[in-house]
């Protein structure tokens, strides 16, 4: 088994050609360009088990031969974008798994796929393949151009693959920098695989959802967070192509995504001190910003305008005070497209897989933070749970005392406790530790979900000032005052049930004896 190093970048097919001109690339490159012709068909079994375990199998023909290559994510020993690979020649088409007999990938015996594997779909490319030497590295800059095919439906691929054959990964940062300043790329979120799985199943602008976060005892800080920060930087990146759709659950997904990954520099800070982190983290609320009128419009038509209606109080005035809302939604959802269609948006996703990869943090020689980095995650783990946890308790103590503001912090705080539990849950096995696990998860979901709720009130009382400031004229201001009364008098209703809800998810969460601890 090897571990491919490899960073993807998209490109127009236009700039992916000025590439194999590029007279730098010429003076780097150590041998000629090489093209070839490949085609590589995709199996799964028929409930997509390889994909669940988040592995693909393929069988690449390429000069008259038949190449089998099983890869997947998720092993300890990855490194910068770094994929487990098995490859072997095959003397037919036909897929043959017995070879990879007792490999045990992500809980899943590809030996046992034997006589269950189907294809799936097929991707047809012409490879430009340029041996480039970087420093003392050898790295091969691929250029595929073709399409994703499964039945009547296919799909283009205009990618740039950057794979280091030999040497240092940083290699393939400083190449994937230079292309991408060079051609206006943009970091390649989706793999070949997710490609073909999208377009199978006709959701290529479907919501994309967080994928589990794998990490073992022996890792480092450093190398834990390159894997949580790559994982959440791909469940934000992935719903591009639904929000510029204007997909609703897409805006919701990349918003989730972003607090996982802000929740993760929170984390692991102590490890990512220093300017260009906080450069990225300013990025990262920018772009959060962008997508967070969308959402909580979204929220308000959906939960409380949509309880109003039910109970039939004033309908023309509900009515009113809907469409005033749904026109601004729509106006914040035009503009969280054009953000993420942005140059902007661009460059903010391939300077943040770049930074989570190889940034400053990475290699700073200064004494503390280096002992930081190299800290064994499991030790990290448990203290960062531990100290978020105690945090939190104390909060609780006086929950019923707290103002808006001060609660509003507290939901933060379990947020990111809940996502560090997520992060760090594939550290701490045991029976008892999952039990413990999900009991705590539960009164973490619950407490978060009680205290958003009530934020979410705190958002549309400001979001109301907002509607009445910008009502056109007189008659349909009063309509709107007195439907926004209503929507606060909902909600204050509900208030004093959702303190208490939160209390007792509260001691729950106290309670339980944390999955962490032995």
């Amino acid at each position: 088994m090897g571990i491919e190093i490899e960073l993807k970048l998209d490109v127009s097919p236009r700039a992916a050609k000025r590439l194999v001109g590029a007279p730098w690339l010429k003076e780097l490159a150590s041998a000629p360009p090489k093209k070839a012709r490949l085609v590589s068909v995709y199996y799964d079994t028929p409930d997509f088990r390889l994909r669940g375990k988040r592995a693909a199998l393929r069988v690449r023909k390429i000069d008259g031969k038949h190449v089998q290559t099983f890869k997947f994510e998720g092993d300890a020993a990855q490194g910068f974008l770094g994929r487990g690979e098995w490859e072997c020649e095959l003397e037919s088409p036909k897929p043959n798994v017995t070879g990879i007999k007792g490999k045990r990938v992500n809980g899943l015996h590809p030996s046992k796929l034997e006589g269950k594997l189907k294809p799936m779909f097929e991707t047809a490319v012409t490879r430009t393949a340029i041996p480039v030497r970087w420093d003392d590295s050898e790295v091969e800059i691929a250029i595929d151009m073709g399409a994703v095919k499964t039945g009547r439906r296919q799909a283009p691929i205009h990618e740039i693959e950057v794979e280091l054959k030999r040497g240092d990964p940083a290699a393939v940062i400083a190449l994937g920098a230079r292309i991408a300043a060079d051609l206006r790329a943009a970091y390649g979120v989706e793999s070949k695989a997710e490609r073909g799985y999208a377009l199978r199943e006709g959701k290529t602008r479907a919501a994309i959802y967080a994928a589990p976060v794998v990490l073992e005892p022996e890792m480092t800080a450093g190398q834990a967070f390159k894997v949580i920060g790559l994982s959440c930087l791909h469940h934000f990146a992935a719903n591009r192509a639904a929000v510029a759709a204007g997909d609703r659950d897409g805006v919701h997904q990349m918003r989730v995504g972003l607090r996982r990954l802000r929740a993760a520099i929170s984390v692991f800070m102590e490890v990512l001190r220093d300017p260009e982190t906080e450069a990225i983290k300013q990025e990262l609320e920018w772009l959060g910003e962008q997508l967070g009128p969308a959402r909580d419009l979204d929220v308000l038509i959906d939960n409380t305008i949509a309880n109003i209606e039910e109970q039939g109080v004033d309908p023309a005035a509900v009515r009113a005070l809907k469409r005033e809302v749904v026109r601004k939604r729509a106006a914040a959802l035009t503009g969280a497209r054009a953000a993420v269609r942005g140059e902007r948006y661009r460059k903010l996703v391939l300077r943040t897989a770049f930074w989570v990869a190889g940034g400053q943090w990475t290699s700073t020689d200064d004494p503390l933070m280096s002992a930081r980095r190299e800290r064994k995650v499991a030790g990290f783990a448990v203290a960062e749970l531990s100290r978020r946890r105690h945090k939190i308790a104390e909060s609780l103590e006086k929950l019923k005392k707290l103002n808006d503001r001060k609660r509003h912090k507290l939901r933060i705080h379990v947020k990111k406790l809940r996502y560090a539990a997520e992060f760090f849950e594939s550290l701490f096995g045991g029976h008892g530790a999952n039990a413990r696990g999900r009991a705590f998860g539960k009164a973490l979901k619950s407490l978060q979900t009680s205290l958003g709720e009530l934020n979410d009130m705190r958002v549309h009382g400001r979001l109301a000032e907002e509607l009445i400031v910008s009502t056109s004229t007189a008659s349909q201001k009063v309509r709107e005052v007195f439907a926004m009364g209503l929507v606060a008098g909902e909600e204050r209703a509900k208030s004093a049930k959702l303190l208490s809800d939160a209390a007792k998810a509260g001691k729950r969460l106290v309670a339980v004896k944390p999955f962490w601890k032995a």
